[in-house]
């Protein structure tokens, strides 16, 4: 496998000149030169006409994997690379101390200092892009390098920057030593996930905090760390004393990355809060926001139909009400849109095109966005998660939104979205007592609470569910 060869750049800062492991990485962009880096957006093709109706469809796709960064982007990344080379300051390998401390965390003689690294905690709703922010930032930076036999440290080095594993769901501390472990044989072709994989939990913490100090790991970003939340009191306690010891003992920088459910994790204890790292949390956007309108605009664009329908205020106010400021749900209701318009032969887009696919194709993500709309963010990630799952286990899904619908006491349109989830499986899904009275507490309040959703001028709902 072949990796990118060390190159230093002389730094200007009493801070970080000195260090090869802070020398070899990028300089920082400008904000302008950061967006040309990261944009990746698609365009309606030139030769449109030419295409047909199943070439059309699969460009409608396209939009899906867009990346049009925000005005949050460029702080993320510049907090990232911060984070990544505060890191190396107190583990300069021409520094003697630094081998000192790395001995003594092998030998188990380590005491403690004040000295510790920086965290990240990156929260945000399902669909807002959190992990494509940062692959996108993390693209800009090597995983790993080569520092030559003619460098700085003498002797030729394979270095790894960063490494990126995902939280499993009920997460277990050792599945993420082994993870890991596995990521790490994937640079150096080593074994160390075998060898690791028959010890006890406690030895096998213990050995990927000395391997990953010796090999002065530059940073670890943790995805998905909300499914620490289904993990047992006991684990979640190991988990948090393995991201502790990654800050304290290996000095190591971790970003960790979640929806809101993880907030839980440190709302509960104050240490866990400090464990998990500096918050960053992403809401979704609002009807106002500019870089929601800069979406929008860029999504709207997007049209591979025979005709050009201009944005007026009156379709940026539906897309709003269809998608509640999540990106996620914006490109999904474009390109939904255009598979829809060309499977029917309509012409162009409009807001009766707009219901109809929120209608038939945002079946799945309805509740979850109708809870969004009344405020209720923790009931958005459980049922955006839980959507995932639909087609895998159908007896899974019907409990768990039965289960949020009963711990969040929906009224209304957010019980008849759920209902209508569930309804196409009742001859074959067998209730328990509490899933039936629940389910029959949101049958009577379906018709017990007026609608709030703008009207036609006929008086009729629009918007439909």
């Amino acid at each position: 496998m072949g990796f990118q060869v060390a190159q230093y750049h002389k730094l200007n800062s009493p801070i970080l000149s000195g260090n090869p492991l802070i020398e070899c990485l990028p300089i920082r962009l400008s904000q302008e030169a950061f967006w040309d880096a990261v944009v990746d957006l698609v365009e309606v093709p030139e030769q449109l006409d030419s295409f047909d109706v199943e070439t059309r469809e699969l460009l409608a796709s396209e939009i899906m994997k867009s990346v049009c960064p925000t005005s949050e982007y460029f702080d993320i990344y510049c907090d990232l690379l911060n984070t990544l080379k505060e890191g190396f300051i107190s583990r300069n390998p021409l520094d003697p101390n630094t081998e000192k401390w790395k001995n003594n965390i092998a030998t188990k003689t380590y005491q403690r200092t004040r000295t510790t690294a920086p965290n990240i905690k990156f929260t945000g709703i399902s669909g807002m892009g959190k992990t494509t922010v940062v692959d996108s930032i993390l693209a800009l930076i090597p995983p790993v390098l080569i520092h030559p036999h003619d460098g700085p440290l003498g002797v030729e080095t394979t270095h790894i920057n960063y490494i990126k594993v995902n939280i499993p769901g009920e997460a277990d501390s050792k599945s993420i030593c082994l993870a890991i472990a596995s990521k790490i044989d994937a640079v150096y072709g080593t074994d160390y996930e075998t060898q690791y994989g028959s010890l006890k939990r406690s030895v096998c913490i213990d050995k990927i905090i000395t391997l990953c100090t010796t090999l002065l790991i530059g940073m670890i970003i943790f995805d998905e760390i909300h499914n620490i939340c289904f993990s047992s009191p006991n684990e979640r306690a190991l988990i948090f004393t393995l991201f502790d010891r990654f800050s304290h003992e290996a000095r190591i920088p971790t970003i960790k990355i979640g929806t809101f459910k993880a907030n839980r994790l440190s709302n509960k204890v104050f240490t866990n809060a400090r464990r998990l790292g500096m918050p960053v949390d992403w809401a979704n956007f609002s009807a106002e926001s500019e870089d929601w309108k800069m979406l929008v605009e860029y999504a709207w664009s997007y049209q591979l139909t025979n005709e050009y329908q201009e944005l007026t205020q009156e379709l940026v106010q539906r897309v709003y009400e269809y998608t509640c400021g999540v990106p996620h749900c914006l490109f999904f209701l474009i390109e939904q849109a255009n598979k829809y318009c060309l499977r029917n032969g309509i012409h162009k887009f409009s807001k009766e095109v707009l219901a109809t696919v929120f209608n038939l194709k945002f079946s799945i993500m309805k509740p979850a966005i109708l809870a969004l709309k009344h405020g209720k963010i923790d009931a958005f990630d459980d049922l955006m998660t839980t959507n995932s799952d639909l087609d895998v286990e159908t007896t899974k899904l019907i409990k768990k939104l039965l289960k949020i619908a009963d711990e969040n006491k929906f009224t209304g349109q957010e019980s008849k979205a759920i209902i209508e989830q569930i309804e196409p499986y009742m001859m074959e899904y067998s209730f328990t007592k509490k899933e039936l009275a629940t389910f029959k507490r949101l049958e009577k309040q379906v018709a017990s609470v007026p609608t709030n959703l703008p009207k036609e001028d006929d008086g009729y709902e629009d918007l439909p569910i």
